[in-house]
């Protein structure tokens, strides 16, 4: 399996952004069918929660499959960057309200969304540059047309 479980609180990275956390509730023999993404942790905070890999459609019956242990308070099971998000079941088998919480990485832009990023920060810079150059020509233009024409001198007669 490309996921740990580990005994300590989960913690950000370093040089990563805080983490969205989504609050997790499990009353005793509830199900619930989690995704714990490339680089996500889900933490339990208490109570004890099973875990089973899954689901699996099986014509019209979806399943779990295999038994993935048990997470008691404390404990962390993390989905490893750059792997497949990781459907599984987690259930409650205790006899009190278990608490977890799921924590996802911040989103990062990718290498294309950082080029694009900087292209077009390059663009508006070259559009405020075009804009200065057109009023310079303008105003040059404008003066020439007027130095052209000279006074307007009549003579009355």
């Amino acid at each position: 399996m490309p996921h740990t479980t580990r005994p300590t609180a989960a913690a950000p990275a370093a040089g990563r952004s805080a983490p969205a956390a989504s609050p997790l509730s499990v009353q005793p023999g509830q199900k619930l069918l989690v995704c714990l993404p490339p680089g996500a942790s889900l933490v339990v905070e208490s109570g004890r929660l099973a875990l089973r890999s899954g689901p699996v459609v099986w014509g019209q019956v979806v399943a779990s499959q295999m038994d993935l242990g048990h997470m008691e308070a404390g404990q962390c099971r993390e989905g490893l960057p750059g792997s497949a998000p990781e459907w599984m079941e987690v259930s409650n088998p205790g006899h009190a309200t278990a608490h977890a919480v799921l924590l996802e990485p911040a989103p990062t832009l990718s290498p294309l969304g950082a080029m694009l990023r900087t292209g077009v920060a390059g663009l508006a810079g070259t559009a405020r540059a075009a804009r200065a150059l057109l009023a310079a020509v303008a105003a040059w233009a404008g003066s020439r047309r007027r130095a052209a024409a000279g006074p307007h001198a009549t003579t009355a007669r």
